[in-house]
């Protein structure tokens, strides 16, 4: 009997876990995406403003204009091509757009390869591999499986990375998404502690530990 009602409380917290995310998890991805999008730019323009090759910057910003005007796929073929012909600076800027681009034309699977690649290529920056294994985590987390997530993210967790706080984050939403509510509670609890952590993240990890103590 102890069996059967362990499998009943199990299946009410999975339920409870998924209302928390039904409610709260598209809020926690668009919120978290777009940061990490900035700080994405951000390196990208430094890595952009290295490189004075005037026919490079030139497709890039056709590219950037293809996605603009939402003509996505314009605007993945235009990148594609520039990285594999521009330098390095170029390449993985232009990979994480391309792959952008391509879910934004509904080729999900396609973006994740791309993501999946640039993650594992040893000749861009640690900044642009591992901002590459996040995404694929934040877009994985609405069109995969929990452990697709942990598989490409869990690396990235460790303190002092670069892109540590995201990595906890996704970890953290993973464990909701499967009924861990005190696994999912603990990393939130340090994200909210820790003080390296963007504001963003800590917003949000307040959020939902205030949703989870009001279930």
């Amino acid at each position: 009997m102890s069996d059967i009602f362990g499998e009943v409380d199990d299946e009410v917290r999975k339920d409870k876990s998924l209302v928390l995310w039904n409610k709260y998890g598209k809020f926690v991805i668009v919120g978290a995406v777009l940061l990490v999008a900035a700080t994405a730019g951000t390196v990208g323009w430094k890595n952009y403003q290295l490189s004075q090759a005037q026919a490079q910057g030139k497709q890039f910003e056709e590219a950037v204009g293809f996605a603009a005007a939402k003509k996505f796929d314009e605007a993945s073929t235009a990148f594609a091509t520039l990285a594999e012909g521009g330098d390095v600076g170029y390449e993985a800027l232009s990979r994480l757009r391309q792959a952008a681009a391509l879910i934004s034309a509904g080729n999900g699977a396609e973006a994740l390869d791309v993501y999946d690649a640039l993650a594992a290529n040893e000749n861009v920056g640690e900044e642009f591999s591992s901002i590459a294994g996040i995404l694929a985590g934040y877009y994985l987390i609405n069109n995969g499986s929990t452990e697709d997530v942990r598989k490409r993210v869990s690396g990235l967790a460790a303190a002092g990375g670069m892109w540590a706080a995201s990595a906890k984050e996704l970890l953290a939403l993973s464990d909701l998404k499967d009924g861990k509510i005190a696994d999912a509670r603990t990393l939130l609890d340090e994200l909210k502690q820790d003080a390296s952590a963007p504001q963003g993240v800590k917003a949000r990890a307040q959020q939902l530990l205030a949703a989870l103590e009001a279930k």
